[in-house]
C-alpha cells in the first residue's frame, strides 16, 4: 500500500500565524504531499522528566491539534499533527528522515531567540538526509528565485528545485556562481588576473543552465558569475529575493553534521526563505 508523502513543519509554539505552515501548504500540492505539524516537547534539560513530561505532552497535544484544525479549515487541505518528547534537533531529524521535505520557521521576537533557533535550524538541515526549507517569520517581500551553483554534481538538484519553483510561482530565476582566488601579496595590479579563470567559470555556468530553456521555455533566466566569497555573494542577492536555493554536499559520518560553510552561514543569517536541497 502506498502512502501519501508528507511535508513536516516543525512548530515551536501555538501561535495562530506561522509563515512556515503557509509556505508548506502552498508548496504541498506541487509535491502531491500532505502537511504534518510537529512539535517537540523539549526535555533535554531534565534528567527525570516525569511527571512534568505528561502534563507538557497533554497540553502540547491539545494545542497542536487545534492548530492543525485551524489550518485545515483555512486551506482546505489535510493537516496532520504529531508530538515528540526529547531533544528537538534529534527528534526533528529522526521524524523527518522519511518525509518529502522538512520546513522550519524562525523566531520573530527577541534577537537571542532568533539566533538560537537559527543555530538549531542549521544543525537540523546539516544532519537530516532530506531537503529542508527555512522560512523567516517576517521579511521584506522579495521577487525572483536565486540559486547558487558550483562545479560539482550537487548543483543539479538545487537548480532543478529552483527552476520548478520559479516556473510555478511565475518568478524570474537567477543562477549564480561565485568564485574566489588567493589574492596576490602585492599592492600592484597584475595584468589579466584572474581573467582566464573567470572565463572558465563562465563556461561551467553555461553548461549548468544549458537545458533550462528547453524544459521551461517561458521562464526568464539570468546567469551571473560573481567574484567573491560564496556566502557573501548569495546573501546580498538573496536579501531581495523571494527565495534563495542552495545545495548540500551530503557528507557522511562525522562530516554529515555540517552543511558546508556556505549553506550553514546562509541558514544562520536567513536573509529570506532558504531551501537547502540534498
Amino acid at each position: 500500500m502506498t502512502t501519501t508523502p508528507r511535508i513536516i513543519v516543525a512548530i515551536g509554539g501555538p501561535k495562530a500565524e506561522h509563515p512556515a505552515i503557509d509556505w508548506a501548504l502552498d508548496y504541498a500540492p506541487t509535491a502531491g504531499a500532505e502537511v504534518e505539524l510537529l512539535h517537540v516537547v523539549d526535555l533535554s534539560w531534565r534528567t527525570n522528566p516525569s511527571p512534568f513530561a505528561e502534563a507538557a505532552l497533554l497540553a502540547a497535544e491539545e494545542e497542536i491539534r487545534d492548530l492543525s484544525a485551524l489550518y485545515s479549515q483555512r486551506s482546505g487541505q489535510v493537516v496532520h499533527s504529531s508530538i515528540a518528547l526529547g531533544r528537538p534537533v534529534d527528534q526533528i531529524v529522526e521524524r523527518g528522515e522519511h518525509a518529502e521535505l522538512v520546513v522550519l520557521g524562525t523566531h520573530h521576537d527577541r534577537h537571542l531567540d532568533r539566533a538560537m533557533f537559527n543555530t538549531i535550524a542549521a544543525r537540523i538541515a546539516g544532519r537530516i538526509s532530506v531537503s529542508a526549507v527555512v522560512v523567516p517569520h517576517s521579511t521584506v517581500p522579495g521577487t525572483g528565485i536565486v540559486v547558487g551553483v558550483d562545479d560539482s554534481i550537487t548543483s543539479a538538484a538545487p537548480l532543478a528545485f529552483a527552476a520548478r519553483e520559479a516556473d510555478r510561482l511565475g518568478e524570474p530565476l537567477t543562477v549564480v556562481h561565485s568564485w574566489n582566488a588567493p589574492r596576490p601579496w602585492t599592492d600592484h595590479e597584475i595584468p589579466n588576473w584572474p581573467a582566464a579563470e573567470e572565463d572558465e567559470e563562465r563556461r561551467m555556468l553555461a553548461e549548468c543552465v544549458a537545458g533550462l530553456a528547453q524544459s521551461y521555455p517561458d521562464l526568464p533566466v539570468r546567469s551571473e558569475v560573481v567574484f567573491g566569497r560564496a556566502s557573501e555573494v548569495l546573501y546580498n542577492l538573496g536579501r531581495g529575493a523571494r527565495m534563495l536555493v542552495v545545495g548540500s554536499h551530503g557528507r557522511q559520518g562525522f562530516e554529515k553534521a555540517w552543511l558546508g560553510s556556505t549553506s550553514e552561514d546562509l541558514v544562520l543569517a536567513t536573509p529570506t526563505t532558504i531551501a537547502v536541497i540534498r
